[in-house]
């Protein structure tokens, strides 16, 4: 059969612009698979940001031109009034919630629901996938019960002397900066390193003895990534997430994380081949761990607490404990040094009540305006600024017929929520005050520095504890002030998650001795 004229035309087109039409084809399939699931939100009757092909409502993040807790409070702003509302993140749905009731039961009274943090399984040893963050379901929650008597009040109290002498080494190793500008971020990491190593692992890290101690140099590079690799984690994220689980890929430096882990091994050989005992986070480990391996023989049963599995919890006790807690005391000075009468009220307080006295764990929780002080602190500067979780079980939105199913990621924009003027009137300001006496009551669900619920923050009783302490030595010894580098406002660095100054946090620091 003879092919008519038309088709003769069609036929030569293909056959000389076949490269055209592949092109067109591999973009038009591109385009349909990062733009199918933008109907999501519209399905379910659920008001949404318009997204933009491929990069949904990401783009300012990819380009670097707005910080992750910008965005945060950006996307609080744009839905205002509402219970709820759906963003994209390249072509991923995500649900925010932001009526009070419903961030209550998504964490809280919900939480069987809601078990799961977002977080994506890579191929990345065991030592980094079995920590707390990325522990799922039963196990997540096995993990959680070994792991929760580290953090009581007799734990905290046995830990106060190692604390004690951390912060005198802290008071040393300021002194050689008197009457000078320091950028705070760096240095008070020193400290939280020492504290950490001496409260976690039992090991001196000479963090303030000696700023080129290979500790000190290892923990301070394990967020350290180089461009190439920040940029290929930040495309999965965005464009392919499902890939994540085919590559040896981490977000956290390969050769710091691995000598970490070396210092680990050691510290634990040498703890499981003596007699010596300490009252560390790492000994509470080992010992449960055995705890677990006789119960696990005596009814034939998988051990949660293996050697992998230690490994995960101590580097995340570290690596988080250093970060947040770095993060806390470097913007607390930031605040003592912007405003002198919160400062000098601050260190009278701590005076009257210290003083000739004994430092106790009983009188570190009479320092209320002391608390108040660093809550606020979190308030205005949360580390975080999200937080996320996994529907595990269909769950219907209350009083709606919103229908969440297993796998959908349900997001709270911790700073968004904590600069509402309805939930904190005047939330630009710095109001020690609102943490105090009765307003300290406010629901744990509208504070979300340590998370809420039965997945918050395990350490949240560590952190606060030993940042009490430090901030009494650091009152009774410095005072802080501005130097022309101090930053105020201050600009948040755009390429991260977590909260960092783009500038840094720089004050001037004088001994109070010689202070005229």
């Amino acid at each position: 059969m003879e092919l008519n004229t038309g088709t003769k035309e069609i036929l030569w087109f293909v056959l000389e612009e076949w490269k055209l039409i592949l092109f067109l084809t591999i973009i038009f399939s591109l385009f349909m698979y990062y733009t199918n699931t933008f109907e999501f939100f519209e399905k379910k009757g659920v008001k949404f940001m318009k997204p933009l092909p491929v990069v949904g409502n990401f783009g300012a993040r990819l380009l670097a031109k707005k910080s992750f807790h910008q965005f945060q409070y950006d996307v609080y702003q744009f839905f205002k009034g509402s219970p709820y509302g759906g963003i994209f993140e390249g072509r991923r749905p995500v649900l925010y919630v932001f009526d009070t009731e419903l961030i209550k039961a998504v964490t809280i009274r919900d939480f069987d629901h809601f078990v799961d943090r977002n977080t994506f399984s890579t191929n990345e040893p065991r030592y980094l996938s079995q920590s707390l963050l990325n522990l799922k379901g039963s196990e997540w929650k096995g993990v959680r019960s070994k792991l929760t008597p580290a953090f009581s009040s007799a734990r905290l109290k046995n830990m106060l002397p190692m604390i004690e002498v951390c912060s005198q080494q802290m008071v040393e190793f300021l002194r050689q900066y008197d009457g000078k500008d320091v950028e705070m971020k760096d240095t008070m990491g020193h400290f939280t390193l020492e504290v950490i190593g001496a409260c976690a692992f039992g090991i001196k890290c000479d963090a303030l003895t000696d700023e080129n101690a290979n500790f000190i140099k290892v923990a301070e590079r394990f967020n350290y990534m180089s461009k190439s690799k920040r940029a290929l984690i930040f495309f999965l994220l965005v464009f392919a997430p499902k890939m994540f689980k085919y590559l040896n890929i981490s977000f956290m430096n390969a050769e710091s994380t691995n000598e970490l882990v070396r210092i680990l091994k050691a510290a634990k050989k040498e703890r499981r081949s003596g007699d010596k005992r300490r009252n560390d986070f790492l000994q509470l480990l080992i010992d449960a761990a055995q705890n677990d391996n006789d119960y696990s023989e005596s009814i034939q049963s998988q051990t949660l607490l293996d050697d992998d599995t230690i490994d995960a919890q101590s580097l995340l006790f570290l690596i988080a404990g250093y970060e947040t807690s770095s993060t806390l005391l470097s913007f607390a000075i930031h605040i003592l040094a912007t405003k002198p009468e919160i400062q000098e009220k601050l260190r009278t307080h701590v005076q009257e009540l210290t003083d000739g006295k004994e430092m106790s764990y009983e009188l570190l929780s009479q320092l209320t305006y002391l608390e108040g002080f660093l809550l606020e602190v979190l308030r205005l500067y949360p580390p975080v600024a999200r937080v996320d979780r996994v529907c595990t079980k269909t769950y219907i939105l209350p009083g709606t017929s919103v229908q969440i199913d297993i796998g959908d990621v349900v997001a709270i924009p911790i700073y968004g929520i904590q600069k509402d003027p309805d939930i904190y009137p005047q939330p630009e300001e710095f109001i020690p005050e609102r943490f105090i006496g009765e307003k300290k009551n406010r629901p744990s669900h509208l504070f979300l520095a340590f998370g809420a619920g039965p997945r918050n923050c395990i350490g949240l009783r560590f952190a606060m504890y030993s940042a009490k302490l430090s901030m009494v030595t650091l009152l009774k010894n410095f005072k802080f002030s501005v130097c022309p580098k101090t930053e105020d406002p201050i600009q948040f660095e755009k390429r991260g998650f977590l909260l960092k100054a783009e500038k840094g946090l720089w004050v001037r620091i004088d001994s109070l001795t010689s202070i005229v």
